[in-house]
Parts: structure tokens; C-alpha cells; sequence
């Protein structure tokens, strides 16, 4: 693995899962601790920020703080936009874990939230992660949204919700 994925995913490990750091409530770790104690250096952050792919990390306005955007299983408020979602939104997931889903539905895991995709494209990207056939789920998002479910938009356009019900999946592409 390159070394840059390898310090984008540490990065991302320790701004979303470090149970050993103090976050500030809206999930904000100082610059200074990753270069003093997590061997980053300044340049390597600020790289790292400006070309993720995912735009998954943010820093402060005043540059002396970064956090990732979404994805935490630690207890943090991103500041996420409340929004109304698109008719449909997708999940990419590979086919072992069809049965629990179409049973339970879409959950968070260790996560806050579930994330979705706007797209099919995006959501094969995301499955393809995983070891095995990726399988597409297409969300009846607008609908959850119509029965009183909550959707957030990232400010890097994942789209998040608290959970998805089976009755608003449906598989489209196996």
C-alpha cells in the first residue's frame, strides 16, 4: 500500500475511532497532537485534506484543528445539514450480507449513522471496498423522508440517516 493511503487511512482511524483522545463535542482534534504525538508533519495533513478523494476531512478556519466530516463510532456532533433527501439513494454491499439486511434493514454497525450514495456508481465504489459480489441497494429515501425519517447531507455529499428499514429496499443489482 502506498504510503499516502496508508497516512490518509491512520489519519482516518484517528480522527473517527481514537477512543484515547479527548474530541471536542464536534469532533475537532488538534493539529498539533497528530504532529507531536501520531509522527504526521503539517504538510503531509494539508495534503492529505486537499486531495482525498473523498473529501472525508476538514480543518478548522482558524487551521489549528481537523476532523473527518462523518463516519465516527465515537459520540461527536459534525455539525451535519439537515436535509431532504433525493427519491432514491443507494448502499453498495457485497452478497454476504444480503439476508441480515433484507431482515433487519440497513444499520449503523459501529457507526453514527448508515451512509448513503447519491448515485449507483458511487454506491459500486463503496461495496467494491469488500471482499465478494457487490450487490446495490436502491433506498426509497424520499419516502423515508415522507414518514418522518431524518436524512443529513455531509459537506462532502454522503448522504446519512439513523438506519433503513427493509421495506424501503429494494436490490438492483446483484
Amino acid at each position: 500500500m502506498p504510503d499516502n493511503i496508508h497516512k490518509e487511512k491512520r489519519l482516518a482511524y484517528l480522527l473517527r475511532h481514537d477512543i484515547h483522545y479527548a474530541f471536542d463535542i464536534h469532533g475537532w482534534r488538534e493539529v498539533s497532537d497528530l504532529i507531536t504525538s501520531h509522527a504526521f508533519t503539517l504538510e503531509e495533513l494539508i495534503n492529505i485534506v486537499a486531495n482525498s478523494n473523498k473529501q472525508r476531512f476538514e480543518f478548522s478556519e482558524d487551521g489549528q484543528y481537523i476532523r473527518a466530516r462523518q463516519g465516527h463510532s465515537i459520540a461527536v456532533d459534525v455539525e451535519l445539514a439537515e436535509a431532504t433527501p433525493p427519491e432514491y439513494l443507494y448502499h453498495g454491499t457485497v452478497a454476504a450480507n444480503v439476508p441480515s439486511i433484507m431482515e433487519k434493514g440497513l444499520v449503523p454497525m459501529s457507526r453514527q449513522h448508515v451512509h448513503l450514495s447519491i448515485d449507483e456508481s458511487i454506491a459500486l465504489k463503496v461495496g467494491s471496498r469488500r471482499k465478494g459480489n457487490v450487490v446495490i441497494l436502491k433506498v426509497a429515501a424520499h419516502k423515508m423522508w415522507e414518514d418522518g425519517y431524518q436524512f443529513w447531507l455531509s459537506r462532502n455529499n454522503v448522504w446519512l440517516t439513523e438506519a433503513v428499514p427493509p421495506k424501503y429496499l429494494v436490490i438492483i443489482k446483484q
